[in-house]
């Protein structure tokens, strides 16, 4: 058995295109595939017990050091009602302390769908007593605080592209929405130490890598690169290609601190965020036409969006080289973020500069008139198919039928020609790309309902979304089953391609990332 350290091996008796083979990997690269048992060598081996081997995948989209941090708050996700609420709230405040930083209660994932639909507010926050209470909803675009947190806030307005939401008397209920939340309560919030963020960030990257992920695209604030991801690198078990979180404009004090940063497989800068709107399950997604359970309200642009900054911000990005993403949810953002694009790719053709990667993240709503706009080659539909789970329950109330095939547009993307990259947006959703996978084949939401609208794709082309593509989008290597190419491989229990995705779906054996072996 080959140590972790060790980035050479024989990978044995696995299935590539219906033939038994050994897989000798040197350096990190393979260096010869012969039939199984007829490698004669001093490797050490890896038996893959006769599992489909596929490049390695990549989740184009996560928060690595949040999802790390998440991982020791309270889970208030898939909560039944109120009273599951707050008991699991009471059973976490047994074990903190009375005072000072560790004495915050952080909590996150809960969905007001899951129990019904009711907004919570700062009364089912009682449980945890007169310490401050902070519990970000399950997309991370609203919070629910209790009243000792909004005396910390005092009397404050709502800043522009967030709301503080206030009963029918003018008080705060205690739950703030997208800017409110980022602005006003998350500056308050006490971050976990430095070497909490570092140990929950490798635990974070195990587990990527048992779901056969050996890459990562991560979006990340300059302090949490610089604090944990540069200073853990050689002990990350995928390799993390950083887009900065870092927005407000002038951004080139935050920009040049990691681009001074080393660049290597585990960790390097890729390109810069910029947030465009909100999310559907809040209604913040900046739509073309009315919410149908809200007439009269389209949601909301936010940011660089909403102060007009946008054009200005892409400029900059791509005259210093990096690849612009944008958080584009509802059509409207979409839209813009398209122009955006069309923006960026003038600034490039008339500097005479290298044809810029444009990720537009999310694409949950995209008016059909847009989706032809997605088939230049450098444009790739960063999209998290797990996404569906939950927002595709409700698309009925939100969107109406009249949307329907503008929500989740994989199919129209791919037949448009465009370039879906998959990811997950780990915490939000679960990370597992085979979870991804069926999602997008299927088109079933969390209750196993076939979300209506003609969205889905076959199996290969989400195989692909999940490894050749989600590596392009990020400026990674291609890889291939073939002499030379890196050593970024998943050997899975069964094929895919043949595998019903309705009935059954296959799991991770072993992952091997840079020729080392990371699971299994």
């Amino acid at each position: 058995m080959p140590t972790r350290e060790s980035d050479s091996l024989l990978l044995s008796d696995v299935r590539h295109r219906g033939e038994s083979i050994d897989i000798e990997i040197r350096d990190g690269r393979i260096a010869a595939m012969r039939s199984n048992g007829s490698a004669a060598t001093d490797l050490p081996r890896v038996d893959g017990a006769g599992g489909t081997v596929l490049p390695g995948f990549v989740d184009a989209h996560v928060h690595l050091v949040m999802a790390g941090s998440t991982m020791e708050q309270v889970d208030l996700a898939r909560c039944r009602d109120r009273e599951d609420f707050e008991a699991r709230l009471a059973e976490r405040v047994k074990s903190l302390p009375g005072e000072g930083p560790d004495a915050w209660m952080i909590g996150h994932g809960w969905l007001e769908t899951d129990w019904g639909g009711d907004l919570p507010d700062a009364s089912w926050l009682e449980a945890c007593g007169d310490r401050p209470v902070a519990c970000l909803k399950h997309d991370h675009h609203a919070v629910l605080v209790n009243d000792v947190v909004l005396s910390m806030l005092g009397e404050v307005e709502s800043p522009p592209g967030g709301e503080i939401v206030r009963d029918g008397s003018g008080r705060p209920t205690g739950l703030l929405l997208e800017a409110a939340a980022w602005q006003l309560v998350n500056p308050i919030v006490p971050k976990p130490s430095i070497e909490s963020r570092r140990r929950t960030t490798i635990a974070a990257t195990r587990h990527l890598a048992s779901l056969g992920i050996t890459h990562v695209g991560s979006m990340e604030y300059t302090e949490d690169v610089i604090d944990v991801l540069d200073a853990i690198r050689d002990d990350l078990a995928v390799g993390v290609a950083v887009t900065m979180l870092d927005r407000e404009l002038p951004i080139e004090e935050p920009l040049a601190r990691l681009e001074a940063l080393d660049r290597d497989d585990r960790v390097r800068l890729i390109g810069c965020k910029a947030f465009l709107d909100g999310t559907l399950g809040s209604r913040t997604a900046a739509l073309l036409a009315d919410y149908v359970d809200r007439p009269g309200e389209r949601g909301m642009l936010v940011e660089l969006a909403e102060r007009g900054e946008l054009m200005t911000w892409i400029e900059y990005v791509v005259k210093r080289g990096w690849s612009p993403s944008m958080h584009a949810i509802g059509d409207a953002a979409a839209r813009l973020a398209l122009e955006a694009c069309d923006h960026a790719e003038r600034i490039a053709h008339d500097g005479g500069l290298e044809e810029p990667r444009l990720r537009i993240e999310h694409c949950q709503t995209v008016d059909p008139a847009d989706i032809p706009r997605f088939a230049r080659g450098n444009r790739h539909a960063s999209m998290q198919p797990t996404h569906m789970l939950d927002d595709g329950t409700t698309v009925e109330h939100s969107l109406g039928p009249d949307r329907f095939d503008a929500f989740f547009p994989f199919r129209a993307i791919h037949d448009a020609d465009g370039t879906l990259s998959f990811g997950s947006d780990w915490p939000i959703e679960t990370p597992d790309p085979i979870e991804g996978i069926r999602v997008a084949v299927t088109g079933c939401d969390r209750s196993g309902r076939v979300v209506p609208g003609d969205r889905t794709v076959d199996v290969d082309t989400a195989i692909r979304a999940y490894t050749t593509n989600a590596r392009e989008a990020l400026g990674l290597p291609v890889v291939e089953i073939a002499v030379g190419a890196p050593a970024d491989l998943v050997v899975l229990d069964r094929d895919p391609l043949t595998t019903d995705w309705d009935d059954s779906v296959p799991t991770v054996r072993l992952t091997v990332g840079g020729g080392r072996l990371r699971h299994g």
